[in-house]
């Protein structure tokens, strides 16, 4: 089961999902593509089944940071 969650900010996620389908998942990871209505801003996260985070950092001026 794949997980993604999105959050603003320094808050605690207010937006996840779940997806059974691999595919689906990382398709719907990448449709996320700015900061959203954060302030400063947004962080993306999608969890494998194998417990790694990818982690997607939308930063209101335009930066993006991608980690693992």
């Amino acid at each position: 089961m794949y997980k993604i969650t999105v959050a603003y900010d320094s808050n605690a996620p207010h937006w996840q999902k779940d997806y059974p389908d691999e595919m689906k998942a990382w398709q719907a990871f990448f449709q996320f593509t700015d900061w959203g209505t954060a302030n400063e801003y947004s962080t993306v996260n999608i969890y494998t089944p194998e417990l790694v985070c990818y982690t997607k950092v939308f930063y209101r001026e335009g930066r993006k940071v991608v980690t693992k």
